[in-house]
């Protein structure tokens, strides 16, 4: 923070971000919401209905979310 004072870019940064706040807390939760979509899409689809084959990459809903997250 103490480095602002002396770089206009971050100052600039600071500002944008101040002001744009709202936009941000937005983008995060469609952000958020997509990453639950497509996380328990992907793990319907690898997994399947049948119970009996399971992929470990896809076992849990928390590994179906890092996969979406680092894809």
């Amino acid at each position: 923070i103490k480095l602002a004072r002396h770089f206009i870019g971050l100052q600039t940064l600071g500002l944008t971000l101040k002001r744009c706040y709202r936009e941000m807390v937005m983008l995060l939760v469609f952000i958020c919401v997509a990453m639950a979509i497509f996380s328990a899409l992907s793990q319907l689809l690898e997994n399947g209905l049948d119970l009996g084959t399971k992929n470990k990459d896809y076992a849990s809903m928390p590994a179906a979310c890092w996969w979406v997250i680092i894809s």
